[in-house]
């Protein structure tokens, strides 16, 4: 991986900030790991904007677990924009426990890896909660891909989903609490 830089330390939370409130409320380190507990707070910002990337990380979520790494984002998080004439946006790649019973009759794009709201899965190949699983988010330009545990599973441009168009080029990563608990470790990005 020649030219990746790590995002985080795995000791502490630097190079992230809890937006709205202090990261503390519910992101902790421990054993190499950047967790989010579960409880009420904010979600994490990365120091910096990035445009063209190719993002890895390892995930673990718990049962009925649910997060999200936003990608592109303005500072405010916003990752959702279904015309032009809303404020900007980037957007968001699901996290999720497929295997929940709670999530079987979710949409396509909500499955996880997908694009959320822009691009479904065209596989679930996640693991069962509790094990880890790798993600890696590749953007150039408003072509996007996911691979999920080795398999890629969406492939998007604005041909054949033209909403990725309506979101941002360059913006801040982002990683979602949506009260559940949520592991992620060896986030590295690279061109």
């Amino acid at each position: 991986e020649l030219g990746y830089t790590g995002l985080f330390d795995d000791h502490t939370l630097s190079g992230w900030t809890g937006v709205g409130r202090e990261a503390v409320a519910c992101w902790k380190v421990q054993n190499g790991q950047l967790i989010c507990t579960g409880e009420k707070g904010p979600w994490l910002r990365s120091a910096k904007e990035y445009g063209d990337f190719n993002l890895r990380l390892d995930y673990q979520v718990s049962p009925n677990g649910n997060s999200g790494v936003y990608v592109r984002v303005p500072a405010n998080g916003r990752h959702h924009r279904a015309n032009d004439t809303l404020p900007e946006a980037g957007f968001e790649v699901q996290v999720l426990d497929d295997f929940a019973p709670k999530h079987a009759k979710l949409k396509p794009y909500q499955f996880c890896g997908s694009i959320y709201d822009i691009a479904g899965a065209s596989s679930r190949v996640g693991r069962p909660a509790e094990q880890w699983n790798s993600l890696e988010i590749n953007c150039r330009g408003q072509t996007v891909r996911t691979t999920h545990n080795g398999v890629v599973i969406t492939d998007a441009n604005p041909e054949t989903h033209p909403l990725i168009a309506l979101r941002k080029e360059k913006g801040f990563l982002g990683l979602q609490n949506h009260n559940t608990i949520v592991k992620y470790r060896n986030l590295r990005i690279g061109p």
